[in-house]
């Protein structure tokens, strides 16, 4: 019997499906789309994705409605090519929006542009500024909200998440009145360091005091390259208090999600919206003895949420426990519009389609960190830089992962008995290390690359300042 991806699961996750309803209704031939991006939430910070505390009610609700994929990979622990992978589904390194280069290419074509010209609204509200207008990620959209820009009511503060929050929710029931089909683009910076979460949040959720000098110290943190270059370290009590502090960003940017799916049932339109949920990246909070997501290719910053809510299209209730990318988010909207024969193009494959062989696996990549470089040359001159000066790549399977350093050799690591990644088996698993190597190897090899020139200097002083804040550059 033939059915959909999204209808069948396999064997290996029959048990964690359980009973999933059939869509019953019929899909409707240009459905809108929504697409919110939770920047830097990992996976298991969401309670549907195993996190002990309620973090995410409104989300695990929204998937229960939908499908959960419980095995979900970003392309890049960094904002600005992840972002651009969503919005073509392509890999970085051939979407030319990299670390070296630090924009997107004029000549991709984004998810908006496909949409735009088909008669679809389009609009974005982003909270992070790697994903700037000006850095090539308005391609598409009529509409370009950047939260860190003056308040339009009160040019003395900004917009920030909660403020584009309301922006977004009254443009989507704006759309939906007038009966236009649209695609909205969400980003929300909430879950990104510094962490400072509402004390109502926080105590709800981490009720247990802890010593405030070192609250007050943890929520000044803002990056990870004063750690990397040995000038600020952290014991376990300092990494559970950030553990505390990030789970309130996540239970905040819950709100933030309710806030739009109530915009959308309260227009009507909730049922005929395509709603994906996802992250760019994830977060190191302790593991490894790190912070931040910069330079880890572990699955605490790749492994990702993803969630589909559509019911014309997708059975309430599903898990899914295939391998998935973000670069599968454009052909998945491509096939719920309609346009997905007439171009397939990308890396990724459409999650709603008929069910075909599970891919073997995924990539992740990440180009030389300039930025970060350049910070630590700036601060501390006297700093070697060469050790994190390289290149990284990273296969996946559903068993085993390889990471791949230039210049600097490879780790393996057997995720069923070590899911932590704390033992590299390089050494004595050699047969599996060089067939995932030589599978690497082949796709750089037959990469084309981005060929975009390297940016000079970011787009403009408000953009600076904000990356400053997030600890992004000097």
């Amino acid at each position: 019997m033939t059915t959909t991806r999204l209808l069948v699961l396999g064997a290996a996750i029959s048990v964690l499906a359980g009973c999933s309803e059939a869509p019953t209704a019929a899909p409707k031939e240009r459905p809108n789309v929504l697409l919110v991006v939770l920047d830097t939430t990992r996976a298991d910070a969401l309670s549907s994705y195993g996190h002990p505390k309620p973090t995410t009610p409104v989300i695990d609700r929204l998937a229960a409605e939908g499908a959960r994929f419980t095995r979900a990979f970003t392309t890049d622990f960094y904002t600005l090519p992840a972002h651009a992978s969503l919005l073509t589904g392509l890999y970085p390194s051939n979407h030319g929006a990299t670390s070296e280069t630090g924009h997107l290419p004029a000549e991709r074509t984004t998810l908006a542009e496909r949409l735009r010209a088909e008669g679809y609204r389009t609009a974005a509200f982003v909270s992070n500024p790697w994903v700037a207008g000006d850095l090539g990620f308005r391609q598409g959209f009529e509409t370009y909200v950047e939260a860190w820009r003056p308040h339009p009511k009160d040019p003395t503060r900004k917009l920030e998440d909660r403020g584009s929050v309301l922006l977004a929710a009254q443009w989507l029931e704006e759309r939906a009145t007038a009966g236009e089909p649209f695609f909205a683009f969400i980003n929300f910076n909430q879950a990104h360091l510094p962490y400072y979460p509402s004390t109502e949040v926080l105590t709800r959720l981490s009720p247990n005091p802890r010593p405030m000098d070192r609250v007050v110290r943890l929520r000044e943190v803002a990056g990870m390259w004063l750690q990397v270059a040995g000038r600020q370290t952290f014991d376990e009590l300092d990494f559970e208090i950030m553990n505390e502090l990030y789970e309130g960003e996540v239970a905040m940017l819950d709100a933030q999600v309710e806030k739009l799916a109530k915009a959308l049932e309260a227009a009507g339109v909730l049922d005929e919206t395509l709603l994906v949920i996802t992250s760019d990246h994830g977060e190191n909070i302790g593991e490894h003895g790190r912070i931040d997501h910069m330079l880890s290719m572990y699955d605490t910053t790749i492994r990702v949420p993803l969630v589909l809510r559509y019911p014309p299209r997708v059975a309430a209730g599903t898990v899914d426990a295939e391998l998935a990318s973000i670069v599968d988010v454009y052909p998945t909207v491509l096939d719920a519009v309609g346009l997905l024969g007439d171009a397939q193009e990308g890396a990724g494959r459409s999650l709603l389609g008929e069910r075909r062989d599970p891919p073997p696996f995924v990539f992740a990549e990440n180009e030389r960190p300039l930025n970060g470089i350049k910070l630590l040359n700036d601060a501390f001159p006297d700093f070697d830089t060469s050790p994190i000066d390289r290149r990284m790549r990273m296969i996946r399977t559903p068993r085993y992962k390889l990471i791949w350093r230039e210049g600097a050799g490879v780790e393996l690591f057997d995720l069923e008995s070590d899911p932590d990644e704390l033992e590299d088996i390089s050494a004595s698993q050699p047969e599996i290390r060089a067939a995932l190597e030589a599978q690497l190897m082949e796709r750089m090899r037959l990469q084309d690359g981005g060929g975009a020139e390297l940016r000079a200097k970011l787009p403009d002083a408000e953009t600076l300042d904000e990356l400053r804040a997030l600890g992004y550059v000097e």
